[in-house]
């Protein structure tokens, strides 16, 4: 189990990877076929890169899984499919490893099969380039010591060279060749330094180049604004090369990205999650935007204080962001719920109890956590999963939120870890349907938005069949954490939130 959720290395944790902030595994759990499968992808941080898939099919009999790495936009046929061997003391699980050569939207097919005969599915990858590969100290001056070995001995072959090659065995080298031969590893010397240093300025370019290259989330700034004198909250994303992104000459000029246009994501063109720094307050809001730059919702009634605003987008490529930003509310001023921008809006100001795994909702409904009593641990499977019940402890009917059976916030209390769970795992809907139904037409921009729109539209109103809603995910490093369930029962959107804390993991 410890070495299927193995996660990155702590240094890469801080970064603002693509959909995430400080968890840059994805994680899927869902169907292939007749098998039920959880995907973990460990992308490597560098591109090229060699990414780790761990595959777990517990209680199935599989003959073979395999995995195969696949471009968006790539043009001819994907590399062979690679085998995933079975993790040593582990029953169910599988690991292999792709090269993901080039960055952007990526995805990974996981094909199973067995007594059930075979079945496939598409998990979504973002791979972008966020950390620089140090050299090892020991193994630089070992290669240092060697150059310097080398250097000296070219040197001194040349000088032998030039002093002895043309003698008589026996015979002494004349003075004058013994000038030869210093002028010689004089001239060698200064062409090897020169060429160490153009080498050293080469390498230095070439460095520099990839730093200026890796990953960076589109900026964006948050500010308070007016929607028809309700007070609102204006997400801007502020990124040149977005606002820029119809001038192809400003474009080709600046030899910046061309961004997809956006598409909906459960229905919704943005999502953003207004957490106060101290965890009191939180808000899920879907803004509507008329020019995809500026997204404006209404504030919904949230305490005064200080807030990080996180916004998911997702490209038609299948490409995801979260947009960090920050936003102060002065005193709150009081809204209706009934102005709120979207019908799916939501806040949640409550008090959070340390330790408490169960919360009574408004209705006199509960979510409870069962957690069992097992410490949760850095890098290992938690045990997300969260039963909806009524007041006299029964099962609960709940109905489909935004497509899926529940939605959960996660954050450290630092705000260096954000992530927002479905029941699918990290990944968004929009890019696993983006690959799943992108034809060779596609090349058109705006064609598969299209199709995506109404194909999440079809999908809205699917029936919920239990009462426990599961996330799959593995909390990056240990710290305390907050999580946010959200449901939807009788038509209202239902929030629990629960404190954990994360101990460092065993390995």
């Amino acid at each position: 189990m410890r070495t299927f959720a193995r996660t990155a290395g702590v240094g890469f944790l801080y970064l603002v990877a693509s959909a995430h902030v400080g968890s840059p595994d994805t994680w899927f759990e869902g169907n292939a076929g007749p098998y039920h499968l959880t995907v973990q992808v460990q992308t490597a941080g560098v591109v090229p890169g060699v990414a780790t898939v761990f595959v777990r099919a517990p209680g199935e009999h599989l003959d073979r899984v395999t995995i195969q790495a696949n471009k968006f936009d790539a043009t001819g046929g994907a590399p062979p499919p690679e085998i995933a061997s079975p993790v040593a003391g582990d029953a169910g699980a599988y690991t292999g490893k792709l090269w993901m050569m080039t960055g952007g939207s990526n995805s990974v097919t996981v094909y199973a099969s067995g007594e059930k005969g075979s079945g496939k599915i598409i998990v979504p990858v973002v791979v972008v380039a966020y950390s620089r590969l140090k050299l090892d100290k020991p193994m630089g001056v070992g290669l240092a010591a060697m150059g310097v070995f080398l250097f000296a001995g070219l040197v001194t072959i040349v000088g032998s060279a030039f002093r002895e090659s043309m003698l008589v065995p026996g015979e002494a080298p004349s003075a004058a060749s013994r000038n030869r031969a210093r002028m010689a590893m004089i001239v060698t010397a200064i062409v090897l330094a020169v060429a160490i240093t153009g080498g050293w300025k080469w390498w230095g370019s070439e460095d520099a180049a990839y730093v200026k290259g890796m990953y960076k989330s589109l900026t964006a700034q948050a500010s308070l604004a007016s929607i028809r004198g309700a007070p609102a909250i204006d997400v801007a994303i502020t990124e040149p090369s977005w606002v820029h992104r119809g001038d192809t000459a400003w474009i080709r000029k600046e030899r910046s990205s061309s961004w997809t246009p956006l598409v909906a994501d459960h229905g919704k063109l943005m999502h953003v999650f207004v957490i106060r720094d101290d965890l009191s307050a939180f808000a899920h809001l879907h803004p509507g935007s008329a020019d995809s730059v500026s997204f404006l919702s209404v504030l919904p009634p949230l305490p005064a204080g200080r807030y990080r605003v996180f916004s998911d987008i997702v490209h038609e490529s299948g490409f995801t962001h979260t947009l960090v930003s920050a936003l102060t509310i002065p005193a709150s001023s009081p809204v209706r719920p009934s102005v709120l921008s979207d019908p799916d809006d939501s806040w949640f100001t409550a008090p959070v109890r340390d330790g408490v795994n169960r919360v009574n909702l408004d209705d006199g409904s509960s979510i409870e956590w069962t957690r069992g009593t097992a410490p949760i641990r850095a890098g290992t499977p938690a045990p997300l999963h969260f039963a909806v019940r009524n007041a006299d402890g029964t099962p609960a009917s709940i109905e489909a939120y935004m497509g899926m059976a529940g939605h959960a916030v996660v954050t450290r209390s630092d705000g260096s870890v954000f992530v927002h769970l479905h029941p699918t795992g990290t990944i968004s809907m929009a890019s696993q349907m983006a690959f799943s139904m992108r034809e060779p037409g596609d090349t058109i921009r705006g064609r598969l938005g299209k199709r995506l729109t109404a194909a999440e539209l079809a999908m809205a109103g699917a029936a919920i069949q239990s009462n426990i809603v599961s996330f799959p995910y593995a909390f990056p490093r240990p710290g305390e954490y907050r999580i946010w369930v959200q449901v939807k029962k009788g038509g209202k959107i239902q929030t629990a939130a629960f404190d954990v804390p994360v101990v460092a993991s065993v390995i």
